[in-house]
């Protein structure tokens, strides 16, 4: 497979010259985006890994002319900045590219990303399917905090993880830094999310040693216990953990919080469902528009989206229609207000779903059953 990379820091280049041809690939290199294109089109590369910030013409610049060539339009791209924040992120993935790495860049997980592309650019005949079965993946988002995303999550893993199910469920919390899910449901793990990482990446991973069920069901793997213990975590090694998750539950419920950082826009690309949680407020909808323009940009399009409408206040001058209308897209199950039985179920520590009837809980078990 040949790998074209562009960038205009020479110690760069020969870097990832270096890593990338002593893992098999065949390396051609250029100095800037105008010199890249005229490569791609000479050369035929199977995947472009180029910089952002360069003279001439920048990254962004590289994969638009790429994108418009009807010749080399599905070579897949990695966009490389040392740029993190989240608008840079976004407009990487409005320009067309595939996916944007901060630098500086872990070559490892560089060559994993490199290899998935590559693997799903090629035709299905000549893939050889020998991964193990993975479990699905529903994710539980928004683009704009205090939407509701973890409760929504802890009671669609009651719903589907019901004792009785047929089906092993495992709600994961990937709010490393402030994660709730363990105190809405009322769990007191013996470990979580850091045992999980040390141990995947480490001697093997024993599940038992840090999962917790719920009596109603579904199994548990929480954030870690403080914000040190979460800034240790790498989001390599978090991938790493969820991969290896999936091999032995038939489904995860992932709440993950407002982010377009790589581990979240991962979860994103490889969940089955991607739950988007909006309340009726002008700021979190012009926020889940532009979500929503990121996740058909990486193929994660109106199929595989559920749009839900969670009104968190008694009354609001935002319906239905006006959502939908603003986010050009509908809305797939309106969770009313709640009152007073969404407080007593948080604080209590019992999902609404177990503790209480009404409409909300009908939502939310419409919900699960799309999923």
């Amino acid at each position: 497979m040949k790998v074209l990379i562009v960038d205009d820091e020479p110690t760069v280049r020969k870097l990832l010259q270096r890593y990338l041809g002593e893992h098999g690939y065949e390396i051609a290199v250029a100095e800037n985006g105008a010199e890249g294109v005229a490569a791609a089109r000479e050369g035929g590369p199977d995947l472009i890994l180029s910089d952002v910030s360069m003279p001439v013409m920048d990254g962004y610049e590289l994969v638009r002319t790429v994108r418009a060539d009807p010749a080399m339009a599905s070579i897949p791209i990695i966009l490389l900045s040392a740029h993190r924040a989240s608008d840079d992120m976004v407009e990487g993935y409005r320009s067309g590219a595939d996916d944007y790495i901060s630098k500086p860049v872990d070559v490892e997980v560089l060559r994993h990303k490199i290899d998935a592309l590559l693997r799903r650019a090629q035709p299905r005949s000549e893939v050889e399917v020998v991964a193990p079965t993975l479990g699905r993946m529903v994710c539980v988002t928004s683009a704009k905090g205090g939407a509701g995303v973890t409760t929504v999550a802890a009671n669609v893993a009651v719903l589907l993880g019901r004792s009785g199910s047929e089906q092993r469920v495992c709600a994961v919390d990937l709010d490393v830094a402030h994660g709730d899910l363990q105190v809405l449901l009322d769990l007191h793990p013996p470990g979580g999310l850091t045992e999980a990482v040390r141990d995947v990446t480490g001697d093997g991973a024993q599940w038992d040693d840090y999962l917790v069920r719920h009596p109603g069901g579904p199994w548990l793997l929480a954030a870690p216990q403080t914000p040190l213990e979460a800034s240790e975590l790498a989001d390599a090694s978090i991938s790493e953990v969820l991969a290896a998750l999936r091999t032995s539950q038939d489904l995860l419920v992932v709440d993950v919080p407002p982010s377009f950082g790589e581990l979240a826009l991962s979860v994103y690309e490889a969940a089955e469902r991607v739950v988007v949680v909006v309340s009726p407020e002008i700021t979190a909808l012009r926020r889940t528009r532009e979500l929503l323009g990121v996740l058909e940009t990486i193929h994660a399009g109106e199929d595989r989206v559920l749009l839900v409408l969670n009104n968190l206040f008694e009354k609001s001058l935002i319906d239905r229609a006006r959502v939908e209308a603003f986010l050009r897209r509908p809305v797939s199950v309106v969770i009313p207000h709640g009152g007073r039985a969404f407080l007593e179920a948080v604080n209590g520590g019992r999902p609404l779903v177990t503790s209480h009837k009404g409409r909300a809980v009908d939502a939310l078990a419409e919900l699960a059953g799309l999923l």
